[in-house]
């Protein structure tokens, strides 16, 4: 049985990313748009960002976003966006949500403006964080070829640094690793 998200039927706060794009907030069961939150819920993403001058900067000159609530919503949207069951904020620390989104395999935000979870030995480059989500959604090593146009032994490369920076042993732990992780 799949958790009912965060911010439904507790006080969290969970940041989710509608199909549409919009940013919205779930609490106490009720969703409003992220940016008509009140300052007070908004105020520990708001220093995250400003203590964040990678992704400022990102937002800035790679993303052309110059508007400052056009900027923290894009930050937010991208860090936290994705709809789980692990809150995003529980009142006292925000918790990032890993990259799910249509456009990681051309975003210049990857793993600055939004962030990839660390493996034991790295964290996933763009490429292999992609290759280790089809592996989750169980695509096999032609298929991930296909999809991603890209060569077969080019896939098999992927996933040995993949199991190496995650210390796993095979396709069924990427695919738990991503699994437990919010990615798919």
């Amino acid at each position: 049985m799949k958790n009912l998200p965060s911010g439904l039927d507790d006080n969290t706060l969970e940041i989710y990313r509608c199909k549409s794009g919009k940013v919205k907030a779930l609490m106490n069961g009720n969703s409003v748009s992220y940016i008509e939150l009140p300052g007070i819920l908004r105020e520990p993403f708001q220093a995250e960002l400003i203590g964040d001058r990678a992704a400022i900067n990102c937002l800035r000159n790679e993303m052309k976003i110059t508007d400052s609530d056009e900027m923290e919503e894009k930050f937010v949207s991208c860090r936290y966006g994705a709809l789980d069951s692990s809150p995003d904020f529980d009142g006292k620390i925000t918790r990032t949500d890993a990259p799910v989104c249509d456009c990681i395999k051309y975003c210049k935000g990857f793993n600055v403006v939004c962030k990839v979870p660390a493996g034991k030995n790295g964290t996933l480059g763009r490429s292999e964080y992609m290759v280790a989500t089809l592996v989750a959604m169980g695509k096999q090593d032609k298929e991930i070829a296909a999809e991603l146009s890209i060569e077969l032994p080019t896939v098999r490369t992927h996933l040995n640094r993949i199991r190496e920076k995650l210390c796993v042993n095979n396709r069924i732990e990427i695919a738990d690793w991503v699994q437990s992780h919010g990615i798919v």
